[in-house]
């Protein structure tokens, strides 16, 4: 009989899933980005809440922090 996650496992295979998923969901972003738009990525709209550049740079920000909680 296998035993009972602990909080640990679960935080660890959270961090690994979000990794993951905010991995996947740049990379559709940046898909959108040069399918709707023409480019792939405009620095000019890093700081205007709501495109793909800011949900592009929170995502790359939260992956950062996220991975540096799990490496030390």
């Amino acid at each position: 009989m296998s035993r009972i996650p602990t909080l640990k496992d679960l935080k660890k295979k959270f961090r690994k899933r979000f990794l993951l998923a905010s991995i996947f969901l740049t990379i559709w972003l940046l898909a959108d980005e040069w399918i709707k738009e023409g480019y792939l990525f405009d620095f000019k709209d890093v700081f205007i809440p709501g495109t793909h550049e800011f949900f592009i740079i929170i995502l790359i920000f939260l992956d950062v922090v996220i991975y540096g909680r799990v490496t030390r």
